[in-house]
């Protein structure tokens, strides 16, 4: 989906069938409805076909539906009001769909609006005049609608809370967004893009992300879809003391999918990574399991390898034995340490990283351990000098 201050350029399959269906969309006055859940960005769509015709010049207006707890008000919103209509009315005032004529009115929660309420709707997609209330004077406008919503407006039809010729009038055209679970690949693109965004409105200097919390967050279910990551970004962004969102600015409450099965394929495909690898990193390899490797040099937490596809598994195993001899300092320290056992790798790691970041935390972090452990590992060493 498109921002206009900051475009964003999803790959995934079924959003580039939605631009598609934008671009359908844009040049007609057809009525449009877009569904999915919460927070997968259905009011960014609507700009974007807003803006992809000539009523970009003119006003995009939004009314959501939910926000009003009474029929009269959420008429008045919509249609006006006459001075002196009803108490508190002690001006004219001019409803939405007055303020959106020649543009756009994005009818948000649609599923959520007052039955009385939807009949005066389909009297203006008919194209049919209206009165403000309290009023008598006709007011016609031309006002493109498109309307969203959560809810399964069919249900809503046969249960006979949502007017069926409405739900047919509103229905001429449907997108339907899906959740960002089912479309990861869209996951980078919107996580760099919030970063730029919300850095520069806090002030913060942060420039990216690494690979370790990219991973983290593709492994997250997203309930809340696109707004739930933008928050997670925004919150990341306010507490780093880094340039770089690393795992532990992720929130940790943030819940994660089903852990992926292990099949033998799976394992197969990891081996031949292993395989490809220079031979000191082969060597480590054979004295740590694949998933401390992982949270020692990848930095990915063993809650989040889990939940890795396959494919992006065997990603970070290659990208874990690059930063190898970055970890360690130089090539030297790699090749040093590919003859030490299991044991004495971890205690020699835990000691570079000690040393490096100066606290017992930010070391056992980045290590995937607890502190406990990493004292222990400490110990070990100052027993071996």
């Amino acid at each position: 989906m498109q921002n206009r201050s900051q475009p964003i350029a999803l790959q995934s399959a079924q959003m580039q069938q939605i631009y598609q269906q934008v671009q359908q969309a844009a040049p007609t006055k057809s009525t449009v409805l877009i569904t999915g859940e919460t927070g997968v960005g259905k009011e960014i769509l609507a700009k974007d076909i807003h803006r992809a015709r000539s009523r970009s010049r003119h006003p995009f207006k939004v009314v959501n539906c939910s926000a009003f707890p009474e029929n009269g008000l959420l008429q008045s919103e919509l249609f006006g009001h006459e001075k002196g209509a009803f108490m508190g009315a002690t001006t004219q005032r001019a409803g939405m769909f007055e303020q959106a004529d020649g543009g756009t009115l994005f009818l948000d929660e649609i599923g959520e609006m007052f039955f009385g309420v939807q009949a005066m709707l389909l009297r203006v997609l008919e194209h049919q005049p209206f009165t403000r209330i309290g009023g008598n004077k006709n007011v016609k406008v031309d006002v493109r609608i498109i309307a969203a919503t959560n809810r399964d407006l069919r249900a809503a039809v046969e249960n006979g809370t949502f007017r069926q010729d409405l739900y047919y009038r509103l229905n001429s055209f449907h997108i339907h967004i899906p959740p960002l679970r089912e479309r990861r690949e869209d996951i980078a693109p919107l996580v760099h893009a919030f970063i730029s965004e919300l850095s520069a409105a806090h002030q913060k200097r942060v420039t990216g992300i690494t690979s370790a919390a990219l991973y983290y967050l593709e492994a997250a279910a997203w309930q809340g879809n696109i707004r739930q990551l933008k928050n997670v970004i925004n919150r990341a962004i306010l507490t780093t003391q880094t340039e770089e969102l690393g795992v532990g600015d992720i929130p940790a409450d943030i819940a994660l999918t089903s852990p992926s099965t292990k099949t033998a394929s799976s394992e197969s495909g990891q081996q031949n990574v292993q395989s490809t690898l220079p031979i000191e990193v082969r060597k480590i390899l054979e004295r740590l399991s694949v998933v401390e490797f992982i949270s020692i040099f990848g930095g990915i937490p063993v809650n989040v390898w889990q939940r890795l596809p396959a494919q992006t598994q065997n990603s970070v195993i290659r990208e874990a034995s690059f930063k190898l001899g970055e970890c360690l300092g130089s090539l030297q320290d790699t090749i040093d340490i590919a003859g030490k056992d299991r044991q004495q790798i971890l205690t020699a790691v835990a000691q570079q990283r000690f040393e490096k970041y100066g606290n017992y935390t930010q070391t056992a972090e980045t290590l995937g351990i607890d502190r406990r452990t990493l004292k222990t590992y400490l110990e070990n060493d100052d027993d071996s000098g």
